[in-house]
C-alpha cells in the first residue's frame, strides 16, 4: 500500500492493485461482500484484521456462516500474533506499540468481540467445548489495554461460557461462570433447568473513535449516532418475553476495568475525574478480579480450568507508545451498541416466532419485527440471532 500525504494531515494510502487470483476470489463472494473483499485486498496488511472484522461480522448477518467462519479465524491468527499470554505475543507486543503507524489489531473491545462471534459460530454447530474456550478468550483480550492491568467485566462472554459449559454437561463449571456473571449483573436472569435455547439480538450502531485536541493526538470514545432502537422483546404464540440488555458495548470500549475513560494520548489512558456512569450502570468488579490462567492446547481450546480471581502479567509489558502519532480513529464499524439475550424451552415443531425491537420508552418501533429461525444444532439445542437495521452500515 503506497503512502501520500503532508506534514498537515493525515497520511493517505494509496489502495493497492488487484491481482487476477485476489480479483477472482472478490467475484466468487456474494455480492454485498464483494467491496468488503475488495478493501481486505487493497489495503492490504496496515487494515487487514480491520476488515477482516468487518468480513466476519457482515457474513455472519447475512448467515454466511462458513465466510464469517474464516474471517474470524484469519483475524484470531493476527490478534493473537501480539496479543496473547506468552512470552512470543510479550515481544511483538513490545515491537508493535514502537511502531509510529501500526497495523491495526483492535481495541479490547474490538478484539473480544472478534471472539464472542467466533464464539456463537462453535456454539451453532454444537462444539461446546470450543465455544467456551473463544468466550473465555474474548475475556483475555478485554483485560489486555493500553500499558495498565484491568479487570474483565464483559458480562454476556461469562454468561455464554456459562451456557457452553452448561450445554456440554459441565454443571459446576456452568455455576461458576454464572455466580461470576452474576457479580457483574446481579439482576441478570438465569437459564431455567429445561432451558435448550439461547435467543440473542443485537441493536444500535457500533461504538465511534474521534481525534480531539490540537493535532489530533487524543483518542475519543463517542456512543454511536442516531441510535433509536433499545430493547427487544421475543413474541412466540406461548410466551411474550423481553430480553436482557446484558451488554453496552459503548460502555465496554469507553472504560477500563469499569473506569470511565476521558481519552488516550500516544498509548495512555486518562480516566475521567468524575464518577459519572457511561451508559448503563454496571456493577463494578473488585479491582483483584483479572481473568487468567488461560492456555492454549493443540486445537486451540483453551484449558478446562481457570482461576478469574488470578491477576495476569499486563501492567508491565511495555505497552506505552514510543511516538507522537495522530489518534487511531479507525474502528469496526458493524459492531452494535448494545446485545441482549434470553434463553428458553423450544423444539423444531415450534414455529412463528418473532422479535420485535423497542424504542427507549418501551413502544414498538416502526418496521422494526423480525422472524426468528431458531437452528438446532445435532444434540437438539437451539441458537437464534436477529440484528436490527444497525445504522449507516450496509449489510
Amino acid at each position: 500500500m503506497a503512502l501520500a500525504g503532508c506534514a498537515t494531515g493525515p497520511t493517505q494510502y494509496q489502495p493497492r492493485t488487484l491481482s487476477v487470483a485476489q480479483q477472482e476470489v472478490v467475484d466468487q463472494k456474494p455480492p454485498s461482500l464483494r467491496p468488503l473483499y475488495r478493501a481486505l485486498f487493497e489495503e492490504g496488511r496496515r487494515n487487514e484484521v480491520l476488515n477482516l472484522m468487518e468480513i466476519g461480522a457482515a457474513a455472519f448477518h447475512l448467515q454466511e456462516y462458513d465466510l464469517a467462519r474464516a474471517a474470524f479465524d484469519q483475524a484470531i491468527v493476527n490478534i493473537e500474533s501480539v496479543y496473547a499470554d506468552n512470552d512470543a505475543a510479550h515481544r511483538a507486543r513490545s515491537l508493535w506499540y514502537e511502531e509510529g503507524e501500526k497495523e491495526f489489531k483492535g481495541e479490547p473491545y474490538e478484539r473480544s468481540m472478534v471472539f464472542y462471534y467466533r464464539g456463537l459460530l462453535f456454539l451453532r454447530e454444537g462444539d461446546y467445548g470450543n465455544a467456551r474456550a473463544a468466550f473465555m478468550s474474548g475475556l483475555l483480550q478485554d483485560a489486555f489495554a493500553e500499558e495498565e492491568q484491568h479487570a474483565t467485566d464483559f458480562a454476556s462472554l461469562i454468561f455464554l461460557a456459562g451456557w457452553a459449559a452448561r450445554l456440554d454437561g459441565n454443571g459446576s463449571l456452568a455455576k461458576q461462570h454464572f455466580a461470576e456473571y452474576r457479580r457483574l449483573r446481579p439482576n441478570g436472569p438465569l437459564p431455567d433447568d429445561d432451558d435448550n435455547t439461547l435467543v440473542i439480538a443485537e441493536t444500535g450502531s457500533a461504538p465511534r473513535k474521534l481525534a480531539d485536541g490540537v493535532g489530533h493526538y487524543q483518542l475519543v470514545y463517542r456512543r454511536g449516532r442516531e441510535i433509536q432502537t433499545q430493547g427487544a422483546r421475543l413474541e412466540t404464540a406461548a410466551v411474550s418475553q423481553s430480553l436482557f440488555p446484558i451488554e453496552d458495548v459503548f460502555f465496554q470500549a469507553s472504560t477500563r476495568g469499569g473506569r470511565t475513560v476521558d481519552r488516550i494520548i500516544e498509548g495512555k489512558v486518562q480516566f475521567k475525574k468524575s464518577a459519572e456512569a457511561t451508559g448503563d450502570a454496571l456493577t463494578s468488579v473488585s479491582d483483584s478480579s483479572v481473568l487468567a490462567g488461560l492456555s492454549t492446547s493443540a486445537g486451540g481450546a483453551v484449558a478446562a480450568g481457570f482461576h478469574t480471581i488470578t491477576a495476569i502479567g499486563v501492567a508491565a509489558q511495555g505497552l506505552s507508545a514510543r511516538s507522537r502519532t495522530r489518534a487511531d480513529t479507525r474502528y469496526w464499524r458493524r459492531l452494535p451498541d448494545q446485545i441482549h439475550l434470553t434463553t428458553v424451552r423450544s423444539d423444531p415443531v415450534s414455529n412463528g416466532s418473532r422479535m420485535v425491537f423497542l424504542d427507549a420508552d418501551g413502544a414498538l418501533m416502526v418496521d422494526s419485527v423480525a422472524t426468528i429461525a431458531v437452528h438446532y444444532d445435532g444434540k437438539g439445542n437451539g441458537f437464534a440471532f436477529v440484528r436490527s437495521t444497525p445504522e449507516g452500515v450496509s449489510p
